[in-house]
């Protein structure tokens, strides 16, 4: 590891053995950001590197590497440390992403954001340069309340508002020049105010002007794995009447339980084909994802899908 100006430090896999490679740059960056696993066809030709400047609470990477996919699952998530959302600036090359239920591919100028609370899947089929941002759930869910609903969305970082924080970062990944320590707690400000102004940018939306049913449904994103996310639980933590819950829902036509019971199957469907969790059995998914009782799953799984749970599972490996 080398260290560089305004506290920049930097760690590349020239030196690692080629067979060797791969399991460095994994762990290397699991030590900066929320762990995830790696995929490859075979290390040959396998490079990484990565810059990376901690501005308090706040960490801001430049990353470079060859192809390869980014996986974080169940395991990762278990146990660990979710405080963090992450917005990706590519540089180079094109990244494809997935997380709940949605998927885009960004390419240079793109942003892409996501949660760490739930598993995502980054695929890179070419070199690639892009800068990761790591901010803190709590200080961007102030500055943006429904943050939840923007997550895998494709945000373009060649004009207003994305370019402010595009232009930041890629400033201060060129390390050209020395910036005086006490300039950390001021950017770390930057960063957090320029990524929420990006994020309420898009859509028009803003920050007065998110609507209750978004923020609503933010948190029901953010909570669907609580088994007690009850309708009763979702109106008293936003400081409304059950009926006036049901009524923002209904000019929708939607209904409170059947849109938080389709989120949660949405998200054990996707699961049920990951070949990461294969070994995980059914029954702990269901549990995981806020199901009480796996026969009242099962039905609502095949009502759902037409299929049973196991069923889906083993036509998706078949």
């Amino acid at each position: 590891m080398t260290v560089s100006g305004f506290g920049w430090r930097d760690l590349s896999t020239d030196a690692v053995p080629a067979a060797e490679r791969l399991d460095y740059w994994r762990d290397a960056t699991n030590s900066l950001f929320p762990p995830t696993r790696l995929r490859r066809d075979g290390v040959e030709g396998f490079y990484g590197h990565v810059a990376w400047l901690g501005l308090g609470e706040v960490t801001i990477a430049d990353i470079v590497s060859t192809s390869l996919d980014v996986y974080r699952t169940e395991r990762e998530i278990h146990g660990g440390d979710d405080r963090w959302y992450e917005l990706t600036i590519q540089i180079e090359g094109e990244c494809g992403f997935s997380q709940d239920g949605r998927d885009t591919v960004i390419g240079p100028r793109a942003m892409v954001l996501y949660d760490s609370r739930r598993p995502y899947t980054m695929r890179f089929r070419g070199p690639y340069r892009q800068v990761s941002l790591k901010v803190p759930r709590r200080a961007l869910r102030e500055r943006v309340p429904s943050v939840d609903l923007m997550v895998a969305q494709r945000l373009l970082a060649d004009r207003m508002p994305g370019r402010f924080i595009y232009d930041l970062a890629a400033g201060l990944c060129a390390r050209d020049s020395e910036l005086p320590p006490d300039l950390s707690g001021r950017l770390e400000q930057h960063v957090l105010e320029l990524t929420a102004t990006a994020l309420l940018g898009r859509d028009t939306v803003s920050a007065a002007g998110v609507s209750q049913l978004d923020r609503i449904k933010a948190h029901i994103l953010a909570h669907l794995d609580d088994a007690d996310l009850s309708p009763r639980a979702i109106a008293e933590a936003h400081g409304i009447s059950l009926r006036r819950l049901y009524e923002l829902f209904e000019a929708e036509e939607q209904q409170v339980a059947r849109f938080v019971q389709l989120q949660r199957l949405d998200r054990i469907r996707r699961e049920l084909a990951d070949p990461l969790m294969k070994g995980l059995p059914i029954t702990t998914i269901a549990l995981r994802r806020g199901f009480k009782d796996f026969s009242h799953f099962s039905r609502a799984f095949r009502r759902q899908f037409g299929v049973s749970p196991g069923a889906y599972r083993a036509g998706a490996f078949s």
